[in-house]
């Protein structure tokens, strides 16, 4: 054959594919040099390079160059041919030749898979794998000629020239590297699992960084792109942030966000909502930024991170800026949809805009926490997130509104990611001590950065007032003729609830009050979220729940509330006079909530929460802190505490046994067990869209007839009959809910369907 082929479709030859690869290498070495330093391997770059370098070289077999060519499939793994050649480097130890070995063997599947396939210490897997090496000879000239040029190869793109290898004269003289690594490694993890041996160099960071950037190499050279994109420099964030200042007609810095630009190391910063924590600890990262590192803003919510996303797209570019988080897809299917895009556009668009996204490609993603956490469960493509988030930049906003589960998961990863030579930024207006003792516990080194008394403009974010609390006894019930006298007065009026029924009910009580009206919840369909999320700005009355709390950028003249904690109220009072500049404000909050509160909540908090809030006063951003303080002075209640302290223990029992080379079946499952709610289509009419959608190839559109509900909800319904487990036109499983769905009110579940069948 005159040409070797890497790939088909559009054909390529395996030289131009590899040269692909060690471009986007080149690009790697160039912005994280510290690889080596971090995973104490000096060589670590030629032992990249080499496993780059031959990483396809199976493909030269006849079988695999006659399938790209329109033949049969070839039913064999071209990786496990091309680890054949690592004895040819015999400047490498045994061990970093089983490193590489192991590296381009798993570079497609890890381990377990191999190990039912390829294994050569069976008859059958021997039998396999030499019938596939006799299909090199044909091209055995190419590959040695291939191996005779590594020298050059490593002059360009390595930097400095690395011996010729060893070139083998016949097949005989490469070796089974099934057997040569798989095996040896395997029997290695068990034995450490065991407690018999310590951890090979495999088993640590090297082992990881090595699979995850040699995945990373190929994916991003088969995508289309032959580099990383650089990080963001100091003076680009720095030049952005003024940029977006000058257009909100406020050219000039807060004194703490201009000694953010100072600050290096990891830090806690305490400053009112809306007072721009954002800019500060983008300017942060520009502090710290010393050469390619990654940016990580964590958010909680999926809204705010779609918001955050069109916000930092819009300044820092979009090919810079990614979305992780489970409907990151679909967002931007739909951002492109509203450009005008077709809807098949708008999915190819879509598909490698995420593809790129989960790569190492992008220099600043915006995601949740589980999004990080699912490296550290083992979940497919770990090695090459853990090796992105090598000395990363996180930005933790609003860390304290996760529950102790969650919190312990956090915080059990940043103990790992620290030592990682990774920083953060902890970012709240209500930030209570115990959290911050439990952060630096496992950041002793972390700096408290305050808003300073003695400069002008911080001292007016400090003290001066935007809400007066003003109490109302008993429930929100009782007070619909004064939420309806404000909005007769022309008043925008958020109303919050502790729960979605209770929403429903208050706002079915005041939506024929006002024109332009819309709830806010977790129980509606996709379709009808974005609908609402888009008429936030046009709206009078908006009723919600938690939904509302953090980080959308509402401003609302006045506040209805059912009692909650402190913190749960100071994010629900940032969504009214959000900037300040309507002098100072009434938020009025209940004293009563509903029965079922207690089944959510902890209603002890919010007793002292209603005790320490004294009726009638201005709360600044001082006030606040000791409200939190005061309310969170003994930490997590007891059940609290119990569960923090047993999760970051088994969390520490699963990274125990997470090591490189493949993926953590167990890891897997115990990771999407913390998704506490599952995906159900409600009622007849989205059920049948939903049909409508898959059966015209939609999916993207299908996906917008699913609405979330708690693991608990979904069991009362399986109790009572009402959720079923259906199957589409396509084989696909979905859960159906007979229970009635209205467009404005979303999911209602205490009524039952009339008339819902199945669909045949």
């Amino acid at each position: 054959m005159d040409e070797i082929l890497a790939k088909s479709s559009p054909p390529q030859s395996l030289r131009q594919h590899t040269n692909d690869c060690l471009n986007v290498f080149r690009s790697v070495k160039r912005l994280f040099p510290n690889l080596p330093e971090l995973c104490g391997v000096p060589n670590f770059f030629e032992h990249l390079f080499y496993s780059i370098y031959l990483h396809d070289l199976g493909k030269s077999a006849t079988g695999f160059q006659l399938m790209l060519r329109g033949g049969d499939k070839w039913k064999y793994r071209h990786e496990v041919l091309s680890a054949s050649f690592v004895n040819s480097l015999t400047t490498l130890t045994e061990e970093e030749q089983r490193a590489v070995a192991m590296t381009i063997i798993t570079h497609h599947k890890g381990i377990t898979i191999l190990r039912e396939r390829c294994n050569t210490t069976l008859t059958e897997g021997a039998r396999h794998f030499n019938l596939r090496l006799d299909e090199l000879s044909e091209n055995f000239e190419y590959i040695q000629k291939f191996l005779r040029e590594l020298p050059q190869y490593a002059e360009e793109y390595l930097g400095y020239s690395l011996p010729i290898p060893q070139i083998p004269t016949s097949l005989q003289d490469i070796i089974d590297p099934y057997r040569f690594s798989v095996s040896w490694y395997y029997s290695k993890s068990e034995d450490i699992k065991l407690g018999d041996e310590e951890k090979t160099l495999l088993h640590s960071t090297y082992g990881t960084f090595l699979r995850g950037l040699m995945i990373a190499c190929d994916h991003l050279a088969s995508g289309g792109r032959d580099e990383v994109k650089d990080g963001l420099t100091p003076e680009q964030i720095k030049k952005t942030i003024l940029s977006i200042k000058s257009n909100e007609k406020q050219i000039d810095l807060y004194p703490y966000q201009e000694k953010m630009m100072n600050v290096k190391g990891n830090a806690f910063l305490s400053a009112p909502t809306g007072s721009g924590k954002t800019e500060a600890s983008l300017l942060w990262a520009s502090a710290n930024q010393k050469s390619g590192q990654r940016i990580f803003y964590v958010l909680p919510y999926t809204a705010s991170i779609n918001a955050m996303s069109k916000r930092l797209s819009s300044s820092f570019g979009e090919e810079n800026v990614g979305v992780l988080h489970g409907k990151a897809r679909y967002f931007i299917y739909q951002t492109m949809l509203d450009r005008e895009y077709s809807p098949e556009a708008a999915a190819m668009f879509a598909r490698e805009t995420q593809g790129l996204t989960k790569k190492l490609y992008r220099p600043l993603k915006i995601l949740t926490p589980f999004q990080i956490l699912k490296a550290f469960f083992g979940v497919r493509g770990w090695e090459s997130q853990i090796a992105e988030m090598n000395e990363g930049l996180f930005i933790f906003d609003e860390i304290h509104v996760y529950d102790p589960h969650t919190t312990a998961l956090i915080l059990g990863t940043i103990k790992h990611l620290a030592k990682l030579n990774s920083r953060f930024l902890f970012l709240s207006a209500t930030f209570p001590s115990f959290l911050k003792r439990k952060i630096q516990e496992i950041l002793p080194d972390i700096q408290h950065i305050f808003l300073d008394e003695s400069k002008e403009k911080d001292r007016e974010l400090l003290f001066t007032p935007r809400h007066r609390v003003k109490k109302l006894e008993g429930e929100i019930t009782l007070h619909l003729d004064k939420i309806c006298s404000d909005l007769r007065e022309g008043k925008r009026v958020l109303v919050v609830c502790n729960t979605v029924k209770r929403a429903q009910g208050i706002y079915q009580n005041l939506m024929e009050v006002v024109d332009k009206s819309v709830m806010l919840h977790g129980r509606f369909i996709l379709r009808d979220r974005e609908r609402i999320e888009k008429e936030l700005d046009n709206v009078q009355l908006l009723v919600g729940t938690q939904a509302v709390e953090v980080s959308l950028d509402l401003d609302f003249d006045v506040l209805y509330t059912e009692p909650a904690a402190v913190d749960a109220l100071v994010q629900r009072f940032g969504r009214v006079n959000r900037k300040g500049i309507k002098s100072v404000v009434p938020v009025y909050i209940c004293t009563q909530g509903s029965e079922v509160d207690r089944y959510f909540y902890d209603i002890d908090r919010i007793n002292k929460t209603l005790e320490a809030v004294k009726d009638g006063e201005d709360l600044t951003q001082i006030r606040v802190s000791q409200l939190v303080e005061a309310i969170y002075s003994e930490g997590y209640n007891k059940k609290e505490q119990e569960i923090f302290d047993t999760v970051s223990q088994n969390f520490e029992s699963v990274i125990e046994v997470l090591y490189p080379f493949d993926d953590s079946k167990e890891g897997k499952d115990l990771f999407y067990n913390l998704i506490k709610s599952i995906e159900v289509i409600p009622g007849r009419a989205n059920e049948e869209a939903y049909w409508k959608a898959r059966e015209e190839k939609q999916f993207f559109e299908a996906t917008r007839y699913f609405c979330n509900l708690s693991l608990g909800q979904s069991a009362m319904l399986g109790n009572l009959g009402r959720i079923e487990a259906r199957k589409d036109s396509q084989g696909d499983h979905y859960w159906f809910v007979d229970a009635k769905y209205d467009k404005n009110l979303g999911l209602i579940l205490s009524e039952k369907e009339v008339g819902a069948g199945i669909i045949d």
